[in-house]
């Protein structure tokens, strides 16, 4: 099956209109008693004739001449006993049908006899009611499935080249199967034989189905005969269906496709725009790009989930339906485009850019983004030949679109392309600087270890930004965090209390630069939300305010949101232009409100993910500590609080005890000497703690307690494990050739801390 085009609708909607499913022409009986009804009165009715007239209510079924028995006459009692105000008396005829097995073909022809208004009504009486809803679905699901069947849908077509009323019978028939119309209709009209005056009704009828049938023509425009290709594209024109114009470009554009097909899909673009396909205003190329990428952001409607995709299937030579969850549809209509905007200009950087984010985004689907490569391994070797420039800007974009595994994925492909050296380029911070204050916690995390992966020997643009980004991983994951800048405090509180339900820890700005202030220094800041209006004598404007944001390589990358009144965007239309990435949002009132039009809460870790990284960023932390003479030795001190924690906890106490001898400060060294001594500890960790205690003792003096010092003294000689023993004494050791001045490993200390009692 080739490349599917659009969504399919899937079955029709839930109480169509009436007169959908029937047929002009049609003799739908609509009188209080249908036939078979007056049938069933018939001796009542008889004795009713020689009675006096009177105003009382119409017979009920009392008079019946016999009891309803099959579903054909039980909804006929229904019928009449609803439409002659009796309703409460039909109950029990609506519960014996309601309970029976009646076929797709009846229930069609009963829909058909009585109309959807038979069904409805129920709702308007509260006795019927609750019926209302159940058999409607009943009723249209069958009539769905009654519609497709293959030899009902096969003789309808058949039809279309009869009488003017056969062709508008099958026509009405036909439309009850929706996109399942056109398979039966392609296949008649190519079978051997069929004159040019039949083709023509065909495609005349096809024109007149309605527009849920365009995903399957959609599909037809891929076939290998022009003929069939050049016929869909026609239809489609005819139609009406605007949502179809991307679908229809690459074949208008394209240089190889057959003369026919570009023809029929350049009057069928005419038709839909009202415009020359030579006079659009858009170049096709930015056609399918702009269309892939509202798949990739999600922008498309679908009618539910899962969906029925149509391709074309060149071994009937029909268009065929798939059905596939909602994400996998955005990604193979985003691929499509994408992919056919590369084929009509190779060197078109943004189709390359959505291309490669679609096919990334898939890998990463399909293999979980901790097990990444693994099996996408190819996939993933592929988008590092894409180079810096492509991945770069699937980085930048993925981060504004808060795509976290996408923007993780980027970020690792990326750093195959980058040298240390890229990192200090054009004096600004590199993307994958930019990475380490994105919103989501794995590219931020994906970027640091790409960066501790390729060993720079000196400061770059942004470096102070990694230390503190691998200390936040291994410290209790805070909330994510929002700031809001509204210099009117109840509006300002009203969203802040909005993002708060939503689970945001939330800093209020009442004016532009405190909130600027609040943004920049919060490393764990996800988003900004921004009112429209900043009031009163305030020197920061709203520009002033984005600009700040944007240029700050801190807060650059956070999706910000201007807040206010409907319609924002017609009457300040540049400022998405001005500042990439800014968003306008109807002021929310409320956490359910803002998490519709934010699609979604923030994203937290889930605790075997928060393990694995908390091991992975002690890990990362102690390579660089390991490294005294690079560019992050000075902000280890930083660190000293989160890797004293991440000693207590097994999973990261050998990798905290490792970066923990590199941390100037007195908490540190006398956090390792505690663990060098704690007898419960496992002599692995009191083994590496007090190698790591040895090693800060030479660096920065001894800033262990007299007690500590002690009890190292008594363990270097008493201790029975053979490892730990020698390793304490290699402390013991330190501290003694510190002691008598020993010069060859002096270095300038730190002051201790006041607060400690003095050794």
């Amino acid at each position: 099956m080739r490349g599917n085009l659009q969504n399919s609708p899937g079955r029709p909607g839930r109480g169509l209109p009436e007169g959908r499913h029937s047929a002009p022409g049609r003799r739908r009986p609509r009188s209080a008693a249908p036939l078979l009804l007056l049938a069933i009165l018939a001796p009542a009715a008889a004795v009713l004739s020689v009675a006096p007239a009177a105003p009382a209510q119409p017979p009920g079924p009392e008079l019946f001449a016999m009891d309803p028995r099959n579903p054909r006459e039980l909804w006929a009692a229904v019928d009449y006993l609803v439409e002659t105000g009796q309703a409460a008396k039909a109950v029990p005829y609506l519960e014996r049908f309601s309970k029976a097995e009646v076929s797709d073909e009846v229930l069609a022809e009963i829909r058909e006899k009585y109309g959807i208004r038979s069904i409805l009504r129920l709702a308007d009486d509260r006795s019927t009611a609750r019926f209302a809803e159940p058999l409607v679905n009943r009723f249209s699901e069958a009539s769905y499935r009654h519609a497709l069947q293959p030899d009902r849908v096969a003789a309808l077509a058949a039809e279309l080249t009869g009488t003017p009323l056969e062709q508008n019978y099958a026509v009405a028939g036909l439309r009850e199967a929706g996109p399942y119309a056109v398979p039966a209709i392609l296949e008649a009209m190519t079978k051997p034989g069929v004159s040019p005056e039949a083709h023509a009704l065909y495609l005349k009828n096809l024109s007149r189905l309605d527009r849920s049938t365009v995903p399957a023509l959609l599909a037809a425009v891929d076939a290998a005969e022009p003929s069939v290709a050049a016929d869909a594209a026609e239809a489609i024109g005819k139609l009406g269906e605007p949502t179809a114009v991307p679908f229809l470009t690459y074949a208008a554009a394209a240089a190889d496709t057959p003369p026919p097909v570009k023809e029929a899909a350049r009057a069928a673009i005419a038709r839909l725009t009202g415009k020359p396909f030579e006079a659009q205003p858009v170049a096709p190329t930015r056609v399918l790009t702009e269309a892939a990428w509202r798949y990739h952001r999600h922008q498309v409607e679908f009618p539910g989930d899962p969906v029925m995709v149509w391709g074309w299937d060149g071994g009937r030579k029909v268009p065929a339906p798939r059905a596939m969850k909602a994400t996998d549809a955005e990604r193979t209509f985003g691929l499509k485009l994408a992919g056919q905007a590369a084929r009509l200009d190779p060197n078109d950087l943004d189709a390359k850019v959505v291309n490669q984010s679609l096919t990334l985004e898939a890998a990463v689907a399909r293999a979980g983004f901790n097990d990444f490569p693994g099996k996408e391994q190819p996939v993933f070797d592929a988008a590092v030949k894409q180079g810096p420039a492509v991945l770069e800007e699937v980085l930048r974009k993925a981060t504004a679109d808060r795509k976290d595994d996408l923007a993780g994925a980027a970020a690792m492909a990326l750093a195959r392309n980058v040298q240390p050296g890229d990192l200090a380029r054009n004096g600004r911070p590199h993307p994958l600087v930019d990475a380490l204050v994105a919103p989501g916690r794995r590219t931020q995390l994906a970027a640091a270890r790409a960066i501790v992966g390729m060993e720079p020997r000196g400061p770059f643009p942004g470096s102070s930004r990694l230390v503190p980004v691998l200390t936040r991983f291994i410290s209790a994951e805070p909330p994510p965090r929002a700031v809001v800048i509204d210099t009117n405090p109840n509006r300002g509180s009203q969203v802040a209390g909005a993002l708060r339900g939503l689970g945001y820890e939330v800093s209020l700005g009442l004016d532009g630069s405190e909130g600027f202030l609040a943004a920049v220094e919060a490393a764990d800041t996800e988003l900004v939300f921004v009112a429209h209006a900043l009031e009163g004598n305030h020197t920061w404007t709203l520009t002033d305010v984005l600009t700040n944001l944007k240029r700050d390589a801190r807060t650059a990358n956070l999706p910000v949101y201007i807040y206010g009144p409907l319609h924002l965007d017609v009457e300040r239309p540049s400022l998405p232009q001005n500042f990439p990435g800014v968003k306008f949002i109807v002021q929310p009132v409320s956490s359910a409100i803002l998490e519709q039009l934010l699609k979604g809460r923030p994203s937290r870790l889930t605790p075997e993910d928060r393990s694995r990284y908390t091991v992975e960023a002690a890990a990362l932390l102690a390579k660089l500590a390991g490294r005294p003479d690079g560019p992050f030795a000075a902000d280890l001190a930083t660190a000293g609080p989160p890797l004293i924690f991440a000693l207590g906890v097994p999973a990261t106490s050998e990798s905290a005890a490792a970066a923990l001898a590199d941390v100037p400060t007195t908490a540190a060294q006398r956090s390792l000497a505690d663990a060098a001594i704690d007898v419960a500890r496992p002599p692995a960790l009191r083994s590496k703690a007090a190698g790591s205690l040895a090693h800060s003792i030479a660096r920065f003096g001894p800033l262990v307690s007299g007690d500590q010092e002690i009890q190292l003294a008594a363990d270097a000689t008493a201790e029975p494990d053979a490892a730990t023993r020698e390793a304490i004494a290699s402390a013991v050791s330190a501290l003694r050739a510190r002691a008598a001045g020993n010069t060859r490993t002096k270095a300038k200390a730190p002051a201790p801390d006041p607060r400690l009692p003095a050794r």
